[in-house]
């Protein structure tokens, strides 16, 4: 343990995302107390780096969202498109798609 201790400013911000992600999501609540102690004795280590480990892992996690946000965003914007130039098509070509409906993953018009 003193190994760690001495080089706390190495290991936690190496473990530190795994640590907390485990300790919000794991299934296993053994699991769960066990990361829990640990991120307890890191935190009495060395308080300020913990607090500042935090504060960044949670300024990341919530960019992360917002980029999945706006991912989602776009490919509704792209769906809307789509679907309006498939109904501005002449009859005979409504089977027609642009390739962003082919393409995109969340869409339920390129899936078979």
């Amino acid at each position: 343990m003193s190994l760690i201790e001495e080089n706390s400013n190495i290991v936690l911000p190496i473990m530190f995302p795994s640590l907390y992600r485990i300790s919000k999501e794991h299934w296993n609540q053994t699991i769960v107390a066990l990361v829990y102690n640990v991120l307890k004795t890191f935190m009495e280590m060395n308080s300020r780096l913990f607090d500042e480990l935090t504060s960044n892992y949670k300024a990341e996690r919530q960019k992360e969202r917002k980029k999945d946000k706006d991912r989602e965003d776009l490919w509704k914007k792209l769906d809307s498109l789509e679907i309006a130039s498939v109904t501005r098509l002449p009859d005979n070509s409504t089977k027609a798609r642009p390739a962003a409906a082919v393409n995109n993953p969340h869409s339920k018009a390129g899936k078979s």
